[in-house]
């Protein structure tokens, strides 16, 4: 039977280095303050009769490439028209 003896070298230093805690806190409110800078913005939403004119637009795109995708996309604009009351 073989045995190991192993050595270990004492850590040198402090534990946790000075101004380590600070420097992560400072890190994680700034980084929450750039986070909550970024939800703020809400872009301007369309109204609904606007979106389904633009998909309208698209579907007459692909009126001629793909009559069916077209078909599909007019009336999925005249649902969603429906589902906001506006037919």
């Amino acid at each position: 039977m073989t045995t190991i003896h192993l050595q270990v070298a004492p850590r040198v230093g402090p534990a946790i280095p000075r101004g380590s805690r600070y420097a992560a806190l400072a890190f994680i409110v700034l980084w929450r303050a750039l986070a909550d800078l970024g939800r703020s913005a809400k872009p301007r939403g369309k109204s609904p009769a606007q979106e389904a004119q633009e998909v309208r637009e698209l579907a007459w795109s692909y009126r001629e490439t793909d009559p069916g995708f077209a078909a599909d996309l007019a009336a999925a604009a005249d649902r969603h028209e429906q589902l906001h009351g506006m037919a």
